[in-house]
């Protein structure tokens, strides 16, 4: 499957051009802008990529306590994901904590006193990737598969 940069029609509605450097295009923090999509324009997208990629995954599953020790680290203000590949060549994605200057949360300076969270004590950030790709770790049901 080609992969392509994502077309240029968001700018006109003001992305790209959020809080944070701008060099390049990289450091923005985009405009808080609704990213929720009905279920029927989910279900387009999911089919159109499994038609172009139909060997791939068709989806991937983290626990919640992951990304909530991600969104609760100091300063968290949303989460980005890095598209990543594992030695043996398997799709492995990177989540990682953002700040509100569009920083990656990759190192946390203090330890916080009242948080169960993996990212309590000062040190390195809670990053995730292990995931659990579908297939096999699916729901046989879903209108998205």
């Amino acid at each position: 499957m080609a992969i392509r940069k994502q077309r240029s029609t968001g700018a006109a509605k003001g992305r790209g051009k959020g809080k944070g450097g701008t060099k390049g295009g990289y450091g923005a923090l985009p405009p808080k802008e609704a990213q929720r999509i009905s279920l029927t324009q989910a279900i387009e997208l999911t089919q159109r990529y499994r038609k172009a990629a139909p060997a791939s995954e068709h989806a991937g599953f983290f626990w919640a306590d992951g990304l909530q020790a991600i969104l609760e680290q100091p300063g968290c203000v949303g989460i980005r994901y890095y598209h990543g590949l594992g030695p043996d060549g398997t799709y492995q994605p990177v989540i990682v904590g953002v700040d509100d200057s569009g920083n990656d949360i990759t190192k946390i300076g203090k330890a916080r006193k009242s948080s169960r969270s993996a990212a309590a004590a000062a040190g390195d950030a809670v990053l995730l990737d292990h995931h659990y790709p579908c297939p096999p770790y699916c729901p046989t049901d879903s209108p998205l598969l």
